[in-house]
């Protein structure tokens, strides 16, 4: 009996390990803009699966780059949610600039995330 609770055990603590997933979503992503062409940027990412996520990095291959945004907090707990913000320059209203955006997990692995944003007024 003693040998079938152990093996119940270790198969339930395997499965669970197996059964991890690193999930994330983007949340929002909101381009305000001035006609002058300065932007400011700000998007949140959820987590969505059961792992930490550990960075999360952001690029805007269509211009309108604010540089690196700095996401906070540092790690993100199942459930919880990251926000970065940025200025930029060169952004023209109404104007759709595409970010991609990078999520690293605690366990390795990596979600890559595609979206975009219209620049607009406040």
């Amino acid at each position: 009996m003693a040998a079938a609770v152990v093996v119940a055990g270790v198969f339930f603590n395997l499965s669970s390990i197996a059964g991890r997933r690193p999930t994330a979503v983007i949340d929002q992503v909101k381009l305000v803009a001035t006609p002058t062409g300065a932007g400011t940027w700000a998007i949140v990412v959820k987590n969505t699966g059961d792992v930490p996520i550990t960075s999360i990095t952001a690029t805007f291959p269509g211009g309108c780059d604010p540089g690196t945004l700095s996401f906070a907090p540092d790690t993100v707990n199942p459930g919880g949610t990251a926000a970065g913000t940025g200025d930029a320059d060169d952004c023209t209203l109404g104007t759709s600039y595409p970010v991609v955006i990078t999520v690293n997990f605690q366990d390795g692995s990596r979600q890559i995330l595609l979206t975009q944003a219209t620049a607009s007024l406040a």
